[in-house]
This record gives structure tokens, sequence and C-alpha cells, in this order.
């Protein structure tokens, strides 16, 4: 009489491989929460850089802004704080333009941001995460 079924020895073989590719895949799978809160800001970041900064810089210009103050135009409080932040990157785009940096904590995790001070007539400022 020929039972179907697995053997305790089948068993134990197939739970050792289970808990061995467990201990090798999970460590690798711990920050990815972090590292994709880190990403979503620093691509905020990036919009910024192509959208709002431009258009300020583009601002400075056609209101005559000199070289020497350009970057002063940054800092005046022309920005609105409408431009929402992703919800784990809590960036103030008026507080980064008008200090010049901001320190976020994104998952645990403390990054600056910072506003390039070389703006001029022929280029755009820019912010930095690092």
């Amino acid at each position: 009489m020929k039972r179907a079924g697995f053997t305790m020895i089948e068993l134990i073989f197939v739970i050792v491989i289970l808990g061995i590719l467990s201990a090798v895949a999970l460590p690798k799978f711990i920050g990815v929460s972090n590292q994709a809160k880190a990403g979503k800001c620093k691509a905020y970041v990036g919009t910024l850089n192509r959208t709002v900064l431009p258009a300020i810089w583009s601002n400075a210009l056609l209101d005559n802004a000199t070289n020497a103050n350009i970057n002063s135009y940054f800092s005046d409080g022309n920005v609105s704080d409408q431009i929402t932040a992703p919800k784990d990157c809590n960036v103030s785009v008026q507080t980064i333009l008008s200090n010049g940096s901001q320190t976020v904590t994104v998952g645990g995790k403390d990054y600056n941001i910072s506003r390039e001070t070389n703006a001029s007539l022929n280029s755009s400022p820019i912010l930095k995460f690092n």
C-alpha cells in the first residue's frame, strides 16, 4: 500500500531552505522604505530645480535685477509656500530660499537641502540634496 504525502525529512529540508533564503533576503529589504522616502524627497528637490527656481530667476531678471542683487531676490520673501512637499519630506521652499538651506529628516536620517548662491544673469541657482 503506497501512501501519498511528504516524509518528515523532505519537510525539514524545505523548512531549512526557506530559512536560509529568508536569512539572505530580509536584510536587503530592511532599508528599502527609508531609501524610497529619501528618493521621493530628492525627486521633489529636482522638480523645484526645474520649475520654481527658473521662474523666480526669470522674474528677478524681468525686475531688472543685476548680478549683485539676484541672490537677494531669492531671500526677500517672494516665494509662496503654496508649493506642497511630499508627505515624508517636510521641506519649506520659503525657508530654503530665504535661509539658504534646510535640514530635513527622512526615514531617521538627516539630509541637507541647500541653495547655491552663485546665481547670475546667465544661470539660475539650484538646490542641492545631500
